[in-house]
């Protein structure tokens, strides 16, 4: 086998033990703290411990992973610090996506916002508050276009994981996060940048108020 092809073979399964091990960690079937066996992970899909090991190093980088001498490989052990650091992360950043959205926004990106608002309005159950809350914040920054900002709070919302994204969407209230967005999309239907990206940020700090009540407690 020529060397090209072997990275090329390697590569793919990297891939695949990054995708599997990063969506077990997300979705908290992995629990934090929770040691990584590469001998396993390689049984478990069928490839060699190498690509395991990259896909590792890769997670790593993301700080989903730890690497401890003598340890090996655990899933990271977040802090409150840490989930406040996220949402200091997404102050910066969706603010800035969202001011950058609103000149751009046309009547089917506001309208497809006001169905996703309504759709977490009925929803009955803090999973759909949680994927709805998302995909509505999504469709808000989108015109923004810009794919590497978008792709920047697509992480940092994934290092928050699937459970504490959930956790704190039961926390901050069914009620009051309709309002707060709803705000904030009538503002961007006025076209009203400053007050948009001003409420947005109100929307993200009393988020982070919630979660150093969640480690309060």
């Amino acid at each position: 086998m020529s060397e090209i092809s072997e990275k090329r073979i390697n590569g793919t399964a990297a891939d695949r033990a990054y995708a599997d091990l990063r969506k077990r960690i997300l979705e908290d079937l992995l629990k934090e703290g929770a040691p990584i066996r590469q001998d396993e992970v390689a049984a478990d899909l069928g490839i060699s411990k190498i690509p395991v090991r990259e896909a590792l190093m890769r997670l790593q980088s993301e700080g989903l992973v730890v690497f401890t001498p003598n340890a090996g490989a655990t899933v990271a052990v977040l802090t409150a610090f840490d989930y406040i650091e996220m949402l200091d992360l997404r102050l910066a950043i969706e603010c800035r996506a969202l001011e950058l959205a609103v000149p751009n926004m046309v009547p089917s990106d506001l309208a497809q916002a006001r169905r996703l608002l309504d759709a977490y309005h009925n929803a009955t159950t803090k999973h759909e508050w949680s994927d709805l809350n998302a995909r509505f914040h999504d469709c808000l920054y989108k015109p923004a276009s810009r794919p590497r900002l978008l792709s920047m709070i697509q992480s940092v919302r994934d290092q928050m994981g699937k459970l504490m994204r959930v956790r704190i969407t039961a926390a901050s209230g069914h009620k009051r996060s309709y309002q707060e967005h709803q705000q904030i999309l009538e503002a961007c239907e006025r076209g009203d940048t400053a007050a948009a990206v001003a409420l947005l940020r109100k929307h993200i700090e009393h988020t982070q108020l919630e979660v150093k009540a969640y480690f309060r407690k």
